[in-house]
């Protein structure tokens, strides 16, 4: 080995290990700076927390609280009571309670005859007949008053959140024994009773003691599915489908390319295909019945296909529940997120929602931005907040499943300006159960895609700084995919978790603007969004366009080869029109451009190929002494001018090109759903389908690709095609019998690893490999000719 070639290796070798180091401590920074994030806003969060508890925790002048007397003058003060409708709910003072007591002058007798010290005590009047109690459904969140009421002193007020039958306190639970009131159309009505010891809570209406003497008042029930409204707003790039329940959206449908939308770029792909003519319930558009501009009528569910759901909406069987709809406002209390707005306005590009609560009144307004061709797939909203803005966000909704090599891609990417430039940064997803807070950045805006298409929240206002990504369990936000064959389990919405990503509203209100862009990440579409909001003036670009990035362990080495490879593909797909036979060109560029190194790495395997059986009789003389041996090979391989590592470079020097193509597949929305050749190779970016059956086998699936198998045929060629060995297996030698081996195992493990990839990928590869084995007839064939062979 020469002096130039160990160079060459020691100053590989030292680049990629201070990369290594270097990126390392950048990850390791980077999470830590996370984790203080992330203690920072929890922090943070309390603190808004035990602000919004205070607000919702009632004073003891609102509560239906009476002072229970001896004599109906008043003159001797026994306890505190809960007076509803001519009776009074009070906590025993003494093991022994008075028959009669006296409540504002009126006599009460006591109806439950066995009570304890601090145990449920019920007085009525002489008409008494029932106590109206609360009750609420057993699912659900509501907020309660757990009020103590002290031998003596004054009663305490508690704020409890009864959530799904479980009683919880935010803050610090009573020390004492208490009675738990409820807010109804009525007032104020007893619920519960809570036992300190223990902290056990139970509803009055199943205490036995109580159950002759109480009646439940009827409760509102929070809104159900069955109780929302659709309202749909569409232009010539999205149907906009909004719906009651948090003025939010339910659904954002792209329309596909065709006659009948000439200005969408979303192709159709086989899951389009497959679902609407198997699964045509799964397949309307909009998904439910709705309502449109200037029609009082309610409109039955949409068409069946033609449309691409940017977002997921469920299934037949399974809802998503309105907390992960797009651009909801949220708290860390469930019934914000179920929050019935009124529609105020409702025009052919504008709806206007409004909720009042008791502490702030919310306008949410939505506008299609002007002029289709300005700003594609954008529309507006403003979001005034009167009152208490404190712990709400809003949310990015989360975008539908694309598979790629038999997963997802999901990705959630913020953009920061540093020192007057912007940068793109990516988040790392949750995982289960996981929330992620991010305080210390103030994002110019965020992105939460499923890689070729997705959702660009742009606050156009001053927010709070930061923002949340949270972890969402695919059962809880079922993939439309999920409905193919369920009896195989094909995509089980198990397998396809969601991720939603959440800007923070400032505390203190007001009106604030967003700007959204929900559509597919391609080129042109982009650059004419960030060219129809640009400010000349101001020098002001949104810059979307830089949502376009590559990621992965190896971006830092395949990003400048993936621009140069689209640029290249881009100039032979504008002169073919098809980017199949682009890639093709493109191999055949790369080929051309790489022959020299090529030819070289062909003519040093041949001259290793040649010295072979010396460098095997060397083995054998020196076997028991192998170090001179080595030292006797060397010498052999200086005087034959060969460099035994010649032979790997050229497979080297293509893996960055490899890895490149294959992030160019991922991020190039322009080649989703192109076709080469119609009925077999119908997307380059999914694998090519010959046929499909319905029973799913293991690994295969129920679709078989032909291209990763014409791709290990052509490997098992040329690597026989490139052998010097005997073709009489007992002619080789136990290297070459060792070498043949290992090439036929290669030649399966290709063929099973890039089974399920992309169908331009395996073109790409498999037009290299068939490229490879042309240069190595001609190259052999030049030098056999030199050699005298011919």
């Amino acid at each position: 080995m020469d002096k130039r070639t160990v160079l060459f290796i020691l100053l590989v070798t030292a680049t990629f290990f201070g990369l290594n180091v270097f990126f390392s401590h950048s990850r390791d920074k980077h999470q830590r700076e996370l984790v203080q994030q992330k203690e920072a806003q929890s922090a943070k969060n309390n603190a808004q927390l035990a602000a919004d508890m205070e607000k919702r925790t009632a004073k003891p002048s609102d509560l239906p609280l009476v002072a229970i007397t001896q004599d109906s003058e008043g003159t001797e003060v026994l306890g505190e009571g809960i007076s509803v409708n001519g009776a009074t709910l009070t906590l025993a003072w003494t093991h022994k309670l008075p028959e009669e007591i006296f409540v504002k002058g009126q006599s009460q007798k006591l109806l439950t005859k066995e009570t304890t010290t601090q145990g449920l005590a019920l007085y009525g009047s002489q008409d008494f007949k029932k106590l109206n109690i609360a009750s609420v459904p057993e699912i659900g969140s509501y907020d309660l008053q757990v009020v103590t009421l002290p031998d003596s002193g004054q009663p305490e007020v508690y704020f409890g959140l009864y959530r799904d039958g479980t009683l919880s306190f935010p803050a610090a639970p009573p020390k004492d024994n208490a009675i738990a009131l409820y807010k109804t159309n009525s007032g104020y009505l007893p619920l519960g009773f809570y036992i300190s010891v223990g902290r056990v809570f139970v509803e009055l209406q199943n205490m036995p003691a109580l159950v002759p003497h109480v009646k439940a008042a009827a409760t509102p029930k929070p809104t159900a599915a069955s109780d929302q409204k659709y309202y749909v707003l569409e232009n010539a790039y999205q149907q906009l489908v909004f719906t009651n329940v948090g003025g939010a959206l339910a659904e954002i449908n792209l329309p596909l390319a065709g006659k009948e939308h000439p200005q969408s770029v979303v192709n159709e792909i086989q899951f389009d295909r497959q679902i609407a003519e198997d699964y045509p319930a799964e397949a309307h558009f909009p998904g439910q019945s709705y309502y449109k501009a200037g029609s009082s009528e309610e409109q039955p569910a949409g068409q069946i296909g033609g449309f691409y759901p940017l977002l997921r909406r469920g299934t037949k069987k399974s809802s998503i529940s309105p907390e992960y709809y797009a651009f909801n406002l949220i708290s860390d209390y469930p019934e914000m997120a179920e929050l019935t707005y009124e529609v105020k306005e409702f025009t052919s590009d504008k709806i206007v929602f409004e909720a009042v609560q008791p502490h702030r009144k919310i306008t949410k307004t939505y506008a299609l931005t002007t002029g289709d061709s300005g700003a594609p797939y954008s529309f507006d909203l403003t979001i005034k907040v009167d009152g208490d803005s404190r712990g709400l966000f809003l949310t990015s909704g989360i975008p539908e499943v694309e598979i790629m090599s038999n997963r997802s891609a999901p990705q959630i990417q913020y953009r920061i300006s540093r020192k007057g430039k912007g940068q793109v940064e990516k988040l790392s997803l949750p995982k289960a159960k996981e929330v992620i807070n991010v305080s210390s950045v103030h994002p110019d805006w965020v992105v939460n895609s499923n890689g070729y298409l997705g959702v660009i929240m742009d606050p156009l206002s001053e927010i709070g700084a930061g923002y949340r990504a949270q972890y969402v369990s695919g059962s809880a936000v079922p993939t439309r995919l999920s409905v193919i064959d369920p009896q195989y389990n094909l995509y089980p919405a198990s397998k396809y978790p969601g991720y939603e990503v959440l800007l923070p509203i400032p505390t203190q209100g007001g009106t604030l603007n967003f700007r959204f862009y929900t559509g597919p990440f391609e080129e042109k579409t982009l650059k004419a969004v960030d060219k129809a909001f640009s400010d000349p003036e101001t020098g002001y670009n949104p810059n979307y366009i830089a949502c376009r990035t590559f990621y992965g362990w190896f971006a830092f080495i395949s990003k400048p080869f993936a621009k140069i490879l689209f640029v290249v593909m881009s100039s032979f797909h504008s002169l073919t029109h098809s980017w199949g036979i682009a890639i093709i060109l493109l191999t055949i560029f790369l080929r051309i451009f790489l022959y020299p190194l090529n030819a070289w790495s062909i003519k040093s395997m041949r001259r290793m190929q040649q010295i072979s059986p010396q460098v095997q009789a060397i083995q054998k003389k020196y076997k028991k002494e192998p170090k001179k041996g080595q030292i006797e090979i060397m010498n052999l391989y200086r005087e034959k001018k060969v460099n035994p590592f010649m032979g790997c470079i050229p497979i080297v020097i293509q893996i960055p090109f490899l890895i490149a193509m294959f992030d160019l597949l991922k991020s190039s929305f322009q080649l989703r759903g192109a076709s080469f050749i119609p009925g077999w190779i119908n997307n380059l970016t999914a694998p090519d389908v010959l046929f499909e059956w319905s029973r799913p086998i293991f690994f295969i699936g129920n679709q078989f690709h032909l291209l990763p198998i014409l791709l290990g045929g052509v490997m098992f060629i040329q690597q026989r095609f490139s052998s010097t060995a005997p073709k009489d297996p007992k002619a080789m030698t136990d290297q070459q019998r060792q070498q043949k081996s290992m090439a036929t195992i290669m030649c399966v493990f290709f063929t099973i690893m890039f089974y399920h990839f992309p169908s331009g990928l395996n073109l790409y590869w498999l037009s290299s490999m068939s490229l490879g084995i042309g240069q190595q007839w001609l190259t052999n064939k030049v030098l056999n000719r030199k050699e005298g062979k011919d």
